[in-house]
């Protein structure tokens, strides 16, 4: 911005030069001429000046009345939700109507809402909410579990997870405190490890022996051995020996813990994962003496899980568990399963996307608990899962269980159904 001196300055160099014959008032005159000129200029600049000062102070406010606004927007950046909606039916065959009540049809669905927050860099909070309306079959007796996603559970609004989650030592090393699930991080499974599209048995999403508690406090540790090969898991979690859902005492007592070797492979180009695992449960029982007298101990399990891809589109899968039979809060002992998943596109190039699983369990019970002629259960279960989109599943599930609880006097039961599922 010039000055109205620099101005005037100007205006006089490059004025002409008075003629030769011009009366000293005539001069006079044009340069009184020339002075209002400049006031003039004078009192735009002053103008233009106040109007921009006003423009400032208004952009100023303006900025101050946006900042609490794009302090939320910034904040809502660091926030993503995600989640997704099942919605199941299942009818039963062969359930006994003198002893069980016969065969039933039901149905049921969940809902989860995940929330994510990243307060700084590697470090986030995620809170997990999960409604469930309905009930699925396993009103009647097996050891397996029908149906994972819904259990017998009515309808309940749950936190099922909310923890604090922070990346370290080059991202080497996971930290996690909070309301966790330890099966997120133990006996995990590619082809086998959730019932909202894949395998719906709970004796098929993990170990039918992992002894596992319910979510709930823990801390769990994740360690990159040898970065794309190796991992290493350690979770520790309180119990809630005394069954009150609703307090927190002894929540140092009883505790469950778990670590798992993890082997990531590329078995002739293919990947796959290999994992060796152990539990500890503080929350075991056993006789102490011949009199039937109670202690508590710390009952021990272990188990060995694989899933590695054999040919394009093909995956296949095995599980093995044991655990601790000693402990009188047990009434099964080992556990294994195989099974596998197929891409239809090998054989359908129209329907590329969709996958059919098939897997057969057995469950050992013990025989304190059973008696001398238990037997195993076995459970067969396959599904077919029809892709709309990435988002949108529909599944066709049969199930089918032999020698069911041990006995091979109670019916075999088969289990039709089908599984809607939504993510967004």
């Amino acid at each position: 911005m010039f000055s109205v001196a620099a101005l005037a300055a100007g205006v006089l160099i490059f004025a002409p030069l008075p003629a030769r014959g011009q009366s000293v008032g005539t001069l006079q005159k044009q340069i009184e001429a020339l002075q209002k000129a400049l006031e003039a200029v004078k009192s735009q600049l002053d103008r233009v000046q106040a109007e921009q000062k006003a423009q400032k102070s208004k952009m100023a406010r303006q900025e101050a009345e946006v900042a609490p606004l794009k302090k939320a927007v910034e904040g809502l950046s660091k926030v993503s939700i995600s989640g997704g909606v099942t919605g199941i039916i299942q009818g039963t065959s062969g359930v006994s109507s003198k002893t069980e009540g016969g065969d039933d049809g039901f149905s049921g669905g969940s809902f989860d809402l995940i929330f994510e927050y990243e307060p700084m860099k590697d470090w986030k909070v995620v809170l997990d909410l999960e409604a469930i309306g309905g009930n699925g079959p396993d009103i009647f007796t097996n050891l397996h579990g029908v149906n994972d996603d819904l259990g017998t559970t009515n309808d309940a609004v749950t936190i099922l997870e909310a923890y604090l989650e922070g990346v370290l030592w080059n991202e080497r090393l996971t930290f996690t405190v909070g309301k966790i699930d330890a099966t997120n991080y133990i006996d995990g499974n590619a082809y086998a490890g959730d019932s909202s599209t894949q395998f719906l048995s709970g004796g098929l999403v993990n170990n039918g022996v992992l002894t596992a508690p319910g979510n709930g406090p823990g801390v769990r540790l994740g360690f990159s051995l040898i970065p794309g090969l190796v991992n290493l898991e350690a979770v520790a979690m309180s119990q809630d020996p005394d069954g009150d859902t609703n307090t927190t005492n002894r929540i140092f007592e009883h505790v469950f813990g778990a670590l798992e070797v993890g082997f990531t492979s590329k078995f002739l180009g293919r990947p796959g994962a290999y994992r060796f695992w152990g539990t500890f449960d503080g929350n075991g029982k056993r006789i102490r003496s011949r009199f039937g007298a109670v202690e508590d101990y710390t009952a021990m399990g272990a188990g060995f899980s694989f899933d590695q891809e054999v040919a394009k589109g093909l995956g296949l899968f095995f599980r093995l568990g044991y655990r601790d039979t000693g402990n009188t809060a047990y009434t099964t002992r080992t556990s294994w399963s195989m099974g596998g998943q197929l891409s239809v596109g090998n054989f359908w190039s129209t329907r590329p996307d969709d996958v059919i699983g098939l897997a057969y369990s057995q469950i050992t019970p013990t025989k304190r608990d059973f008696g001398s002629r238990s037997t195993e259960e076995n459970f067969v279960e396959g599904y077919y899962n029809w892709f709309f989109n990435d988002n949108f599943q529909l599944s066709g599930i049969v199930q089918f269980i032999d020698d069911r609880n041990g006995s091979k006097t109670l019916d075999d039961v088969t289990i039709l159904g089908a599984r809607l599922q939504a993510n967004f």
